[in-house]
């Protein structure tokens, strides 16, 4: 064999080496949707709670009238979002999914969500709220409505609550720049939620469904599924969910909230 054979073989050998290489360095660091845990202790009076925070990475927050499915592995988080209706066939108040509008009846909500790409809405529900659902809408966006629970660091009053023993909360979150799901370790009243939330600085939050509605599921980093709920005997019934969905990590200018921008909206009314 010539040397310029045993050269070219050589070329060959380290060029396919490279390549295999560069393909698994690729894989390796190829982002995927994942959650990662943060448990926050906090003292109330004599009281301890704790809260864990559910931190998305590489996902976009989403809602959807169709059952996630835990196998989808661009799926990192997924829980019940707003109220089933008594009927258990629909969903407590108009909602839009995907840009589409559904009319439900509404029940006793004191709060709206939109998620318009980047951005997360939550205000009180009131007669400006069809602004956003047109925002919604328009942006091919979602919006649903659900009990206010912080609004501007402030707590809401919630009576339907009122008489219910204390149980396990859960909320979605606008924190640091982005929508988190937060749950309740321990079983805390409505109120005492609230007020957990706003002792860590979280300015505004709306309720998620719980009772016998809590399942739910989260994608670790190790790509392992971890179940998240406690009473679920009537997640068959479930109507809608909050999901969070694989996004490509990618550099992003800060996002203002549509709130602040030059659209113009109605005065607020409560």
């Amino acid at each position: 064999m010539s040397f310029l054979s045993v050269k070219r073989i050589l070329f060959v050998f380290c060029f396919v080496f490279c390549s295999i290489g560069f393909t698994y360095s690729n894989a390796q660091t190829k982002s995927y949707a994942y959650v990662t845990l943060d448990t926050v202790h906090l003292k109330q009076d004599t009281l301890d709670w704790s809260l864990v925070f559910y931190m998305p990475h590489n996902s976009k927050v989403s809602f959807t009238n169709e059952r996630p499915d835990s196998l989808n592995n661009e799926i990192s988080l997924s829980v019940a979002c707003a109220f089933t209706a008594s009927n258990l066939k629909g969903v407590v108040g108009d909602y839009v999914c995907r840009g589409r509008l559904y009319s439900n009846t509404r029940d006793v909500e004191t709060g709206f969500c939109v998620i318009l790409k980047d951005t997360i809405i939550i205000d009180y529900l009131n007669d400006t709220s069809l602004f956003y659902k047109n925002l919604a809408i328009k942006n091919k966006g979602a919006y649903f409505q659900q009990m206010l629970l912080l609004k501007d660091g402030d707590t809401v009053e919630c009576t339907i609550f009122r008489k219910q023993k204390p149980t396990f909360r859960r909320c979605l979150a606008w924190y640091n720049g982005r929508g988190v799901v937060i749950e309740s370790v321990d079983r805390l009243t409505f109120e005492d939620f609230a007020n957990a939330l706003r002792k860590v600085g979280i300015k505004d939050a709306i309720y998620l469904d719980m009772g016998t509605w809590s399942d739910g599921f989260v994608r670790l980093k190790d790509k392992t599924i971890f179940s998240i709920g406690h009473l679920k005997y009537n997640t068959k019934y479930q109507t809608n969910w909050l999901r969070y969905i694989y996004e490509p990590s990618k550099q992003k200018k800060s996002s203002k909230a549509i709130r602040t921008s030059n659209q113009r909206k109605p005065k607020k009314k409560r």
